[in-house]
């Protein structure tokens, strides 16, 4: 039988009353494909309503929803990491620890706080751009709220989201049973909960695939304004934490300044004790030009001032001498109830004392 005849046969048995379900399974029954059956039901349909059969969306409409709500979930997650990322550091900060290895560093991260807040700068606008163009969508086709593939992206964001809170709580309660509960890490659980649960709460009721569409993009736009809200609070913490531009500029020049000192320190120490193997005999060089680099990259003179560092042995001492520059600012105060660093300074000229006979402590986080 062709597919004309298989057409006149359904169109002689739907004139008899015949109903779709036992003609799909009695065609089925004598060799006939399902799928073939059911087209040639469509042509019929077709030509007794006078309208055509409504096309399918094709796989690049798919395609192009599922890029948007990556795109959503995805910036989404960069900038709700970022915000977590900031709080956590303030936490740090403000509930120091003397176990962590940040404690009384003078950088305190904050070229950590800068990525974060980059991150938040270029991922939250593309999300409200991605989140626009989903809402838009379903309120010009309200049918797509049902779609296999915004279900399926909706549900793995919500599982990733309910492992995260999930993690935090166990984390939170095994602490707790272990009697470790700290004012620090009790603040960065909450941190972590308010974010999951928001993310959670944004994905079961603005991105459901009940109610009306209209009725989602005022949920999207509430949330939109509450995450503003939180974000330009969160960025004028990290502002406030890592300065202008201009001053993240002092504080690196300042750190190089750092840096070529201890290199200088490090190799005066080193060339004091291969001067003699006697201890009485050994000599500090008369100079920094005296030092020999040993491999090593030396620099005499402020490489953004061209000034040279200023070098002077201790009157009467023999391993006694100070080293010198002139600094853009102040080394930041260290962390409460944290001693200063070796290498704290204020702002201009600022000598340190050292003594060749001992190696002379790393900068760290200068």
């Amino acid at each position: 039988m062709s597919n004309s005849e298989l057409d006149g046969f359904l169109r002689a048995a739907k004139a008899q009353g015949a109903s779709d379900e036992f003609l799909v399974r009695l065609m089925q029954q004598h060799g006939w494909p399902e799928r073939s059956v059911y087209e040639a039901l469509g042509r019929h349909y077709a030509e007794s309503t006078g309208l055509p059969m409504p096309a399918a969306r094709g796989a690049l409409e798919s395609a192009r929803e599922a890029f948007f709500h990556l795109l959503a979930f995805g910036t989404l997650s960069v900038w709700m990491y970022a915000i977590g990322s900031i709080w956590f550091t303030m936490i740090e900060y403000w509930f120091p620890d003397a176990t962590s290895p940040y404690y009384g560093s003078r950088s305190w991260r904050i070229r950590e706080v800068s990525w974060q807040i980059a991150a938040i700068l270029v991922s939250f606008p593309v999300f409200a751009y991605a989140t626009r163009k989903i809402v838009a969508d379903l309120i010009a086709n309200p049918d797509n709220a049902a779609s296999a593939v915004r279900r399926w992206l909706t549900n793995i964001a919500l599982l990733i989201t309910a492992l995260v809170f999930i993690g935090d709580l166990v984390a939170f309660l095994a602490t707790f049973l272990q009697g470790e509960i700290t004012a620090r890490f009790a603040a960065k659980s909450l941190v972590v909960l308010v974010l999951s649960g928001a993310v959670f709460a944004y994905y079961t009721r603005g991105v459901n695939t009940r109610g009306a569409a209209v009725l989602n993009a005022g949920w999207h736009r509430q949330f939109a304004m509450v995450a503003g809200v939180l974000i330009v609070l969160t960025l004028v913490i990290g502002f406030w934490r890592t300065g202008s531009p201009g001053n993240q500029r002092v504080l690196a020049e300042d750190r190089r300044r750092v840096q070529d000192l201890h290199a200088l320190a490090d190799t005066i120490h080193m060339q004091w004790e291969a001067s003699s193997r006697s201890v009485e005999e050994r000599k500090l060089p008369g100079s920094l030009g005296e030092l020999q680099s040993q491999g090593r990259a030396l620099y005499l003179r402020d490489p953004f001032t061209q000034q040279p560092y200023e070098y002077r042995v201790v009157d009467g001492a023999a391993s006694r001498y100070e080293l010198c520059a002139t600094f853009g600012q102040a080394s930041e105060a260290p962390a409460m109830g944290a001693q200063p660093s070796a290498w704290w300074h204020g702002g201009g000229r600022h000598c340190y004392a050292w003594d060749a006979g001992r190696v002379v402590p790393w900068p760290g986080g200068e």
